[in-house]
């Protein structure tokens, strides 16, 4: 018989262990973890799928890359948090979801069923058009291979005539990553950094004072602005004014698309791509899947349908996920929870300059003690799962 949840006994009683399947170490597992060590769930057994033992918090990110010598602070073990947990992990990556089967197909040719499946993967960032470039094309997705290319990409920049950094992405990420690697590369033969944006009206999404501070700060920093579509080419990128501008790396900053194997995966998905929820994070489609972060994208109403990809969201879902999954491994038809969003979330926009600019719906702030707040918030976050993992171990097998 296929792992399902037919397999229940009465109410509260199930007949065996259910296994669920977390897939992704994104910042909505880092909360089911979480509460998991701190309450371990009863008859569950949980297995952790992700493609590297660390996950990145990218809000760090930034700094790393504007002072180096800060270290890299943005790890959190996956690991050690998973051994606490009591959750086996499995280090590989998902190349295929069979939803009605319950299976997950994984890139070393495995399959593993599960009772319960919650998927925290993020998303993809689209470089079709930019594929020209080849080994010059960075995403900044996933995270981890960023942070492992960028030094090289720094050491060249410092060694290489005529070297350019191009950042293409007028969002927050865009932004902050472009003003970090000028920040970077400044000084001796200083690297010259462009940032590429579709939209006239820089950082999208927030109150226009944000987007007029953070253009004034790309202009005091050396950072050119050129707005229009981009296509890569093998020395760099065509402009739509016609333009060819050589680069020596194109870092893409853009937002998520939903990964490949959702298309066929048999789960409902949004207009978009992404996995269809409801409010209570499950899967429209299939009642024993559930989404969170990047990879979701909610179809109850208008407020959560224009929800923005924010890590700030993934964060907050963490223990709405965790609660609903403790449920329904009960009962399946238990009553969930439901995450409701706030109409406006917090944003702290590094300006590598050791200032941060606030956004909160139409308040925008700047200042030295907005990257205070920002840092804080940010450590903090990363040494409380520091703390929680510190006791674990980290297990000598990944399967």
């Amino acid at each position: 018989m296929k792992p399902g949840m037919q397999e229940h006994g009465t109410r509260g009683a199930p007949s065996r262990r259910v296994r669920l399947l977390l897939v992704g170490g994104g910042h909505a597992h880092l909360g089911v973890l979480a509460s998991w060590i701190a309450q371990a769930p009863q008859g569950l057994e949980t297995c952790l799928i992700t493609s590297d033992r660390h996950a990145i918090y990218s809000g760090l990110v930034p700094g790393w890359i504007a002072r180096p010598t800060d270290g890299d602070p943005f790890r959190i073990d996956l690991a050690a948090l998973a051994t606490r947990a009591g959750v086996r992990l499995i280090l590989a990556s998902i190349v295929g979801l069979d939803a009605d089967a319950r299976e997950v197909m994984l890139d070393d040719g495995a399959r593993v069923p599960f009772d319960l499946l919650s998927l925290a993967t993020g998303g993809e960032v689209d470089t079709s058009s930019l594929a020209a470039l080849g080994p010059r094309l960075l995403p900044v997705r996933p995270m981890h291979a960023f942070v492992e290319r960028w030094p090289g990409v720094r050491a060249a920049a410092r060694v290489t005539p005529g070297y350019r950094v191009v950042v293409v992405g007028g969002g927050a990420a865009g932004v902050e990553l472009a003003l970090a690697a000028r920040q970077s590369l400044a000084g001796g033969a200083s690297a010259p950094v462009m940032l590429l944006s579709d939209d006239p009206a820089l950082l999208p999404g927030h109150a226009a004072r944000a987007g007029r501070l953070a253009r004034a700060r790309l202009k005091a920093a050396g950072v050119e602005l050129i707005t229009g579509h981009a296509v890569g080419v093998p020395d760099g990128v065509h402009l739509a004014d016609g333009r060819i501008v050589t680069a020596g790396c194109v870092i893409t900053a853009t937002g998520p698309r939903p990964p490949r194997w959702l298309r066929t995966s048999g789960l409902q998905l949004d207009v978009r791509g992404f996995v269809a929820v409801g409010p209570d994070l499950r899967s429209v489609s299939h009642a024993g899947i559930f989404a969170a972060g990047d990879i979701a994208g909610r179809v109850d109403n208008v407020l959560a349908h224009n929800l923005s990809r924010s890590g700030v969201h993934a964060v907050r879902a963490g223990p709405v996920l965790a609660d609903n999954l403790r449920r329904v491994a009960r009962d399946p038809g238990a009553r969930l929870r439901h995450y409701r969003p706030r109409c406006h979330s917090l944003y702290l926009i590094s300006t590598a300059d050791r200032r941060a600019i606030l956004s909160w719906g139409r308040l925008v702030l700047s200042g030295r003690w907005v990257q205070w707040i920002k840092d804080s918030i940010d450590r903090r976050f990363v040494a409380r799962h520091a703390r929680l993992g510190r006791r674990g171990e980290a297990p000598a097998w990944t399967r």
